[in-house]
């Protein structure tokens, strides 16, 4: 804590708050881009090297990886959620993080059902070359342990595990 409270420190407040804003605004076009369920909206919020570490599943590695694994999860779940900030650091001039709570609605294309969503995220940010900051990192898990998966029913979705979470008992 108290080296993060110095690093901050050196940081202008002026600069943090627009990074602060600036990032805010990247969520919400996530937000937007998730709902939406087009990967060509989410991937310019990635950063290159950009990881995706869905549970349950290999992580995305870089932006081609990142882009089939939008392309799997979008192929079977239409969200409505909406994603609440609980704490976004500037923790550097080219690094922070954000973490979030989400909550909604999951469509899902192959069972016809629709399910509760509930996430918790972090999401690691990295400010590019060019001034905008990205999505570097991004993991999330379930506030609810989801139902194990059929042997056989993933396909190489790795949102696999969310398709028989409506059949709690």
């Amino acid at each position: 804590m108290i080296a993060d409270r110095a690093l901050r420190s050196t940081l202008a407040p002026e600069k943090v708050a627009e990074d602060e804003a600036a990032i805010r605004g990247v969520m919400a076009s996530y937000n937007d881009a998730l709902n939406g369920g087009k990967t060509p909206a989410v991937m310019p919020l990635y950063a290159d090297d950009g990881v995706f570490m869905p549970p349950y599943s290999e992580s995305a590695l870089g932006k081609a990886a990142v882009e089939r694994a939008y392309n799997a999860v979008f192929d079977e779940l239409k969200f409505r959620v909406k994603f609440t900030i609980a704490e976004l650091i500037v923790m550097a001039p080219t690094w922070a993080y954000v973490r979030t709570n989400s909550a909604g609605a999951t469509d899902h294309h192959s069972t016809g059902k629709t399910t509760a969503e509930a996430n918790q995220e972090l999401f690691i940010f990295k400010k590019g070359d060019d001034g905008q900051w990205r999505i570097a990192r991004y993991s999330f898990f379930a506030d609810q342990s989801p139902i194990p998966m059929t042997e056989g029913a993933s396909d190489g979705n790795p949102f696999a595990f969310i398709v028989n979470a409506g059949d709690r008992s």
